[in-house]
């Protein structure tokens, strides 16, 4: 099951690492990552992330980060029908 987040962050030194090192130690898989300038003072992430494990219960251990500022889970999209765009297994 694929999930797609839009992810609010402070701009602090390491806040993208540490979002998305929560997220592979949850078991989710990262398919698609866009990351841009948000304000003086944030980021914006977009994610869609494959697991059979629930969007929401990633949202709330997003929600508990301390530089994430807010998490959207969007309806989930496949991936697939993104050209080009294949879940990354580091595990191999």
């Amino acid at each position: 099951m694929y999930h797609s987040l839009d992810i609010r962050l402070s701009a602090s030194e390491g806040a993208v690492i540490r979002t998305l090192g929560l997220i592979e130690r949850r078991g989710f898989s990262l398919g698609k990552c866009s990351i841009s300038e948000a304000g003086s003072n944030g980021r914006s992430m977009q994610l869609t992330v494959a697991s059979s494990r629930s969007g929401d219960l990633l949202k709330r251990q997003l929600q508990r980060l301390h530089d994430v500022h807010s998490v959207e889970l969007k309806p989930a999209v496949s991936i697939q029908k993104s050209p080009g765009i294949r879940p990354i297994n580091r595990r191999t």
